[in-house]
């Protein structure tokens, strides 16, 4: 397809307006806060219809050139702004490689080719010095990261491939599965040794404190040796440039626990206190 050179975005998600934000179309683009990611994904996966229609009302008053979707949560509304006549792009990273593309598709799409392909190489590299960072032969611990609460949601997509690159042996799921409610049974069977919370809307705010009071969770090894914590959550569930830091905190806190790192004083990370 070919695309028009955009004067004025619209995004739909945090990450998006970021990377625009980093290729220099920050004053051209408009972010519809209350529609974007940072919101649990079993929530909104049936949308009423006002949702779509007010939607719409925003995006005709914005009158943009390019409007840019993500996720499984936002294709039947991608689908009608196109429909509408309007240049789209729908961003569905689910792989770190699908996160790379990504960068390179608001590229191609915002006439900014060659920076988002140094934005890309910076976000390859940036991980490739996380995964050199793992001593040799180290023991992976068995890591568990939840992106929602009510349910416990196990994290997945871009988590499942991050996670085993950094050093862990994480909890068990399909390369690009997203993320899903998870059973007590399942918690106990794998039996994690790390529990990290980065609930979505919640950014640093969210107690880890509260595995303590989940039915059975405290037979799990992590909740018993507490080593649960909290990390700010728009590091990790935004597949925008700053998860290459949020991976950085995860691996952290395995080498403060498992590899003789030093402690991790980090702001952005938030620790279970007895």
């Amino acid at each position: 397809m070919a695309f028009k050179v955009p004067h004025r975005i619209v995004s739909f998600a945090f990450f998006v307006t970021e990377i625009l934000s980093y290729l220099g179309f920050g004053d051209q683009t408009a972010t519809l806060k209350e529609y974007c990611e940072d919101v649990p994904p079993e929530s909104d996966r049936q949308k009423p219809e006002y949702w779509f229609t007010m939607a719409m009302q925003r995006i005709r008053s914005l009158k943009p050139d390019l409007v840019i979707t993500t996720s499984v949560a936002q294709e039947d509304l991608h689908k009608r702004i196109r429909e509408e006549g309007y240049q789209t792009l729908h961003l569905d990273p689910r792989s770190i490689h699908e996160v790379e593309d990504s960068y390179i598709q608001i590229g191609k799409v915002t006439g900014s080719l060659e920076p988002a392909k140094r934005l890309s190489r910076d976000f390859t590299g940036g991980l490739t010095a996380l995964m050199d960072k793992v001593p040799g032969n180290a023991y992976r611990p068995k890591l568990y990261c939840e992106d929602w609460n009510t349910p416990p949601t196990a994290a997945g997509a871009w988590y499942t491939e991050l996670m085993i690159q950094i050093g862990a042996h994480f909890f068990p799921m399909l390369l690009r599965e997203i993320s899903r409610p998870v059973r007590i049974q399942e918690m106990l069977k794998f039996d994690p040794e790390i529990i990290v919370f980065a609930i979505r809307g919640a950014g640093l705010d969210f107690n880890p404190n509260e595995a303590l009071k989940r039915i059975g969770w405290q037979k799990i090894n992590a909740v018993k040796k507490r080593r649960i914590y909290s990390i700010d959550q728009t590091l990790l569930n935004r597949p925008g440039p700053r998860l290459v830091e949020g991976a950085k905190l995860v691996q952290a806190i395995l080498g403060e626990n498992f590899w003789g790192w030093p402690l991790n004083n980090s702001p952005l990370i938030r620790k279970i206190v007895d």
